[in-house]
């Protein structure tokens, strides 16, 4: 489920990274070809997890080795590179912009299930307040701006969050993308109860220098119309630590 919220978050804005449907299972080939003359179907991304076999920065090709299987994927030409640390609570400071992929129990307060925090240069990326998954479910995700960090311990505390959504719903509440097509706009808050053992982890970003054999990665990618799969964004080992989820 970790793995879910964390690509939830990647692909937390309407089209790049606000992509919610994480799949679980490692890609190989892709599947056949629909028969001629077939409507098209929606292809869901896929999560690829192995280790970095050749990068051909030209033909901007990686081989990811799984196992004994190589899986090739087409990088964009400005596809993002991002490595990860762990953070503590403790370590989150106001002003800080983070994605939190929380449940929201019976008594209203949304208690996390791993938090997110983005570099600068990602701030405001999926901004807003929106289910994961199914529209009807508890599950939602918050990238926002951090107003106020309170630890009871380095490890666990409450953070209080504003954001900008699309619109507020009948009981005023501000949900949705702040950038989604036709937007009102709105503005909210939310408090986010982190518990001791909650993953905490920094987005770093990083670049192509990276991307070595040997090293572990993690893509979400597409197949393409020809069959290929295509990526924008990868996380790769840095430093000996390898990609969280």
């Amino acid at each position: 489920m970790r793995c879910a919220f964390l690509l939830a978050v990647l692909l937390a804005a309407p089209a790049a990274l606000a992509d919610t449907a994480p799949p679980t299972a490692i890609a190989t080939a892709p599947a056949a070809k629909a028969a001629a003359g077939a409507p098209a179907a929606s292809v869901p991304s896929q999560r690829i997890r192995g280790t970095i076999g050749t990068f051909d920065p030209v033909a901007r090709t990686l081989s990811i080795v799984i196992g004994k299987k190589d899986v090739s994927v087409t990088l964009a030409a400005n596809a993002r590179v991002i490595t990860n640390q762990r953070r503590k609570v403790a370590d989150i400071k106001p002003g800080d912009f983070i994605g939190a992929a929380a449940l929201k129990g019976s008594d209203g307060k949304l208690r996390a299930q791993q938090i997110n925090v983005f570099p600068d240069a990602l701030r405001g990326m999926g901004e807003g307040q929106y289910p994961m998954g199914d529209a009807s479910s508890n599950r939602l995700m918050t990238n926002a701006t951090v107003a106020q960090v309170t630890s009871v311990a380095a490890n666990n505390g409450t953070l209080k969050v504003s954001y900008r959504g699309a619109a507020a719903d009948d009981k005023g509440v501000c949900g949705g993308h702040a950038n989604a097509a036709g937007a009102a706009g709105c503005t909210g808050d939310a408090e986010i109860v982190v518990a001791p053992g909650i993953p905490i982890i920094a987005l770093m970003l990083g670049d192509e220098s990276l991307l070595v054999p040997g090293a572990a990665v993690s893509v979400v990618a597409t197949p393409s119309a020809d069959g290929t799969l295509q990526a924008t964004r990868l996380t790769v080992e840095k430093d000996g630590v390898k990609p969280i989820l």
